[in-house]
């Protein structure tokens, strides 16, 4: 017995012999951290951008996607409740949003950011009037005149006004009041805007070329906000402006004499069985080279229905007043076409918290169909894609 207890203490002494230089040049060995880095500049490409509100007191961040497949580029955040737009070529992006240092009480601050947007940077930060809208985030909060050289901010405390900041000094220029209006809509020439009156009219403003002053001019009664009330959501068609209403009634204003002009009034869903409407925040977006409106859709609508999210997504002919296809897309909250022969269609859910991305074929009659999907990562209501 004994013998055997020396032959495996001896054993063990080999076996022990044989790994001590290993473990001694494990342990000597030095320890080096991973060195953590990052892109300086985004990958080039379109990128499509969606804004996510937060209403917790936390950061608000917009987050740019590739067009392509959706794949997630990069991001830039400010605070809370932001509003969110990007310049024509899309390079840069502002964000006007809140800071609240105690969030219910005290005082706070109302700040609006400028980033680079190929490497994420943020490249200036002016303070605006304690005044901004705080509400569901839309294109029409917060928008750049037709030569980006100045920005207007939608205000809201309740009155309704408008803060005019000059891009280049940096500076809060003027505060135009716009009692009883809502909703930003820069005029394609020269700096002005018009704005949508509770009475169903629309009040034009004229602004001097260096934004410090204004003259207005208040349109005859565009809409019955009773019968037909319109959304916040626009675009343009040939240089018109395009509204929708809640009953898919297509509103097609001029806004080139310094005054609102209405045009035409087309019902898209007229003899559709099933009594649709439209569905959600952002839902008139129009494809220009082919004169296509796109619209998300729900059946049965009723009052207070119209933030429901979409069953389909029509293709609207407006230059023919021709439904041509109804895509059965389901719960899109926003969308957004792009200016292109061959579309790309855009599109969020709330309910889901995603954005999609839809191939559209001309070829038989601008149908849409999935084709890649990614996060959105919160409460966002607006997208847009840069050129």
């Amino acid at each position: 017995m004994a013998n055997r207890t020396a032959a495996a203490f001896g054993l063990l002494c080999v076996i022990a012999g044989a790994y001590a230089p290993t473990l001694a040049f494990a342990q000597a060995e030095e320890f080096v951290p991973e060195t953590v880095t990052t892109k300086e500049r985004m990958d080039p490409g379109q990128n499509v951008f969606v804004n996510m509100q937060n209403w917790g007191g936390g950061p608000s961040v917009a987050y740019i996607y590739d067009a392509k497949d959706l794949t997630l580029k990069g991001s830039v955040s400010g605070g809370s409740q932001s509003h969110f737009t990007i310049s024509a070529d899309g390079n840069t992006a502002y964000m006007a949003s809140g800071y609240y240092p105690r969030y219910d009480s005290g005082a706070g601050e109302h700040v609006l950011q400028i980033f680079d947007v190929p490497t994420n940077a943020l490249t200036k930060e002016i303070v605006l009037p304690y005044k901004l809208a705080q509400y569901t985030d839309d294109i029409a909060f917060l928008r750049l005149s037709s030569d980006e050289k100045l920005i207007y901010i939608q205000n809201a405390t309740p009155a309704t006004s408008v803060t005019v900041v000059d891009l280049t000094s940096g500076t809060v220029v003027q505060e135009v009041p716009t009692p009883g209006c809502f909703g930003i809509y820069p005029t394609l020439e020269d700096h002005g805007f018009s704005t949508i009156c509770n009475d169903g009219a629309f009040t034009t403003f004229t602004l001097s070329e260096d934004g410090t002053s204004a003259e207005s001019q208040k349109s005859a009664k565009i809409f019955d906000p009773d019968a037909d009330p319109i959304y916040l959501s626009s675009d343009r068609a040939e240089g018109n402006l395009l509204f929708i209403s809640y009953h898919a009634n297509v509103y097609r204003l001029d806004d080139s004499k310094g005054v609102i002009e209405k045009l035409s009034v087309t019902p898209i869903a007229e003899g559709v069985e099933g009594n649709w409407g439209t569905s959600g925040y952002s839902v008139v977006t129009y494809n220009e080279p082919n004169g296509i409106l796109f619209v998300p859709m729900h059946s049965e609508h009723h009052d207070g229905s119209h933030y429901h999210g979409s069953e389909e997504v029509w293709a609207y002919d407006l230059k023919n007043k021709t439904l041509l296809y109804r895509s059965p897309l389901a719960d899109l909250t926003a969308i957004h076409v792009t200016d292109e022969e061959v579309p790309q269609l855009f599109g969020l859910s709330l309910k889901n918290t995603k954005i999609y991305k839809f191939d559209v074929d001309p070829t038989a009659k601008f149908a849409a169909k999935q084709v890649a999907e990614h996060s959105d990562f919160g409460f966002a209501t607006t997208l847009m894609a840069s050129p």
